[in-house]
């Protein structure tokens, strides 16, 4: 049902409620709501149109050390809505909803590199590249709700070694948006 042709009738009816006694108040009060109904639309278009998604690769080796350390995925090809930093590694919602991640992290040859994807300061899903003769990758991939302000990013999660993540394009980090 169409609320709007009632809620101009309503405001016609109710006119002399409001101690407007001219022909022009009513004319002032339709083109007000005129407008409101305008601006509405556009807050719903403009808010509608921000749909955050990034796709970042990692362009250099990159080693982890220590718990705490965050892979900055520099080469960014994709931020719309710009949530995504690359001088942090941290992608940080714009808009509450669902949303999509994944992380394929390559491991140096022979080497092992434990991972996680944090959202906030707590790990939501990990990711574990095995030692072997050749270089070894692995993906995690997450539905993860967040609200505005809530940071999602990749981490190193082993707290004794270092651990070398292949670079070259062969790691990468993405997220999108997919509903409220």
């Amino acid at each position: 049902m169409n609320m709007s042709p009632m809620i101009v009738i309503f405001m016609v009816m109710s006119f002399p409620l409001i101690s407007c006694s001219s022909q022009s108040c009513v004319m002032d009060i339709l083109d007000q709501f005129d407008k409101m109904k305008v601006d509405v639309a556009k807050s719903k278009a403009a808010s509608a149109s921000v749909k955050p998604a990034f796709f970042a690769a990692l362009t250099p080796h990159f080693t982890l050390t220590g718990l705490n350390s965050v892979l900055k995925f520099d080469d960014v090809r994709v931020n719309r809505g710009g949530a995504y930093d690359p001088s942090t590694g941290v992608f940080t919602a714009t808009v509450q909803g669902l949303y999509h991640f994944s992380c394929m992290i390559l491991a140096n040859h022979g080497a092992v590199v434990h991972y996680q994807l944090n959202k906030n300061d707590q790990p939501y899903i990990l990711g574990y590249s095995h030692k072997g003769a050749a270089a070894d990758s692995s993906t995690i991939s997450a539905v993860i709700e967040l609200t505005i302000g809530d940071r999602v990013f990749v981490k190193h999660r082993h707290t004794a070694a270092s651990e070398v993540v292949f670079g070259y394009a062969h790691t990468s980090f993405s997220g999108y948006f997919i509903r409220e």
